[in-house]
């Protein structure tokens, strides 16, 4: 089966700054003990907004009260939310966070904790951030790859945007769920700062879970079946569905036949074989395989059934390969 793969196929957050904590019931105007310039004190329900950074440390749930609440009320506002600023976090403010946390791509718990503040500073925080590809150098590049290094990498911070760093990225993106191309755009530096972690570290690009290339492969279920295609445009087979597949899951495989994979992956037992890992066909000199997805079931892109398709895997010899 021969061809060449077409790439391009994950939304979190975004870094908040600050270190600054309040209580959830916010500060007190009549306790402070601190000097200010002359200014009118002012009754908690008119005070202004505090800064982003007040309220970074401030967990909130439903049924808090107070400024933390006020402000949060207002942020969500910000991002669309019809809220009235009231202090008060009921179903309606419940329902707005939780809207926030899915659009996110974060935990959908309605708790508005780190994750969720850093959401709420999102696209602010994103903007500032310059768009990064392969090649690139510098503090920028630094920053970028500590922030992969706390998703789960293991990379040098050394200010080169190299191979080992395009691996990382392209895993983040693909278990954020966006397009995995390596551009770190506003959408991944917002995967870098969310809570998104990268499978097993990043070191051979063969770092994404297993589900990852499963989803992939699942999303071609009915492309039609063609003699070397490589992708959804020309349809597939099934060594050109194994490259789309990894290839938009993160894995920088080449393309080859279905030979070619067997043995330049690691060829293993069935007790060994975890989902993501491919199912090769012995016959005809290594002429099939599909991607495993357990419960004896395989991926790929059928010559019988001319389209891609989920089924058992059948009585023909086969091995288990992994590139894991």
């Amino acid at each position: 089966m021969g061809g060449v793969a077409a790439i391009g196929a994950v939304s979190a957050t975004a870094a908040l700054t600050g270190t600054a904590s309040a209580t959830a019931q916010g500060p007190s105007p009549a306790t402070s003990g601190t000097v200010r310039s002359a200014a009118p004190a002012v009754a908690p329900s008119v005070a202004p907004a505090a800064p982003r950074s007040t309220y970074s440390g401030v967990k909130l749930r439903l049924g808090a009260r107070g400024d933390a609440v006020r402000h949060l009320q207002r942020e969500l506002n910000g991002h669309g939310a019809s809220l009235a600023v009231d202090g008060v976090f009921g179903s309606r403010t419940l329902g707005a966070v939780k809207d926030l946390q899915s659009s996110a791509r974060i935990a959908v718990d309605g708790v508005v904790g780190p994750h969720t503040w850093n959401a709420l500073a999102g696209s602010s925080s994103s903007s500032s951030q310059p768009t990064l590809r392969a090649g690139d150098r510098g503090s920028a590049v630094r920053t970028l790859q500590s922030q992969l290094n706390d998703s789960g990498a293991s990379l040098s911070v050394d200010g080169v945007f190299g191979s080992r760093t395009v691996h990382a990225v392209r895993a983040l993106q693909s278990a954020a769920g966006i397009s995995v191309d390596a551009v770190v755009g506003p959408k991944t530096w917002n995967a870098v700062y969310s809570d998104v972690r990268i499978s097993g570290g990043s070191g051979s690009g063969a770092s994404v879970s297993g589900q990852a290339i499963i989803n992939q492969a699942r999303s071609q279920i009915g492309v039609r079946y063609q003699w070397g295609g490589e992708s959804p445009s020309t349809g597939f087979d099934c060594s050109g569905l194994v490259h789309y597949a990894y290839n938009q899951a993160g894995i920088d495989l080449p393309r080859k036949t279905a030979k070619g994979y067997v043995f330049g992956g690691k060829i293993i037992s069935q007790s060994q074989a975890e989902p993501g890992d491919l199912v090769a066909f012995t016959g005809n000199d290594y002429g099939h395989m599909g991607i495993y997805v357990g419960n004896g079931k395989i991926i790929d892109a059928s010559g019988s059934r001319q389209q891609v398709v989920e089924r058992s895997i059948w009585s023909a010899p086969h091995v288990f390969v992994t590139y894991r």
